[in-house]
């Protein structure tokens, strides 16, 4: 074995490093910002998968509110439940006098 895992690691990494160099001497910076090749169609479609991904994350924000909404409830129900049914109190001291 000539030179271990650590130093393949390292050669990999001056190989890519190397080919983004290239690319950039190549093309110009400009061209690594750009979308991937399925997303970068000119016309309708750009605006219409920023749209998609906009409604996307509003339905996901409002799926998580109502799971925090309906976690919040469960343990209102939980606290009631031991509280009235079983009696148990629960007191909270945070600066509790010794």
């Amino acid at each position: 074995m000539s030179g271990g895992w650590l130093e393949e690691i390292g050669r990999q990494l001056r190989s890519v490093s190397d080919a983004v160099l290239d690319e950039v001497r190549a093309g110009g910076l400009l061209p690594l910002f750009e979308p991937a090749p399925p997303f970068n169609r000119p016309g309708l479609l750009a605006p219409a998968i920023a749209v998609g991904g906009l409604i996307a994350v509003i339905l996901l924000s409002g799926l998580a509110v109502t799971a925090l909404g309906s976690l919040l409830l469960a343990l209102l129900a939980l606290y009631l439940l031991l509280a009235q049914v079983f009696g148990l109190s629960v007191e909270l001291h945070p600066f509790a006098a010794r």
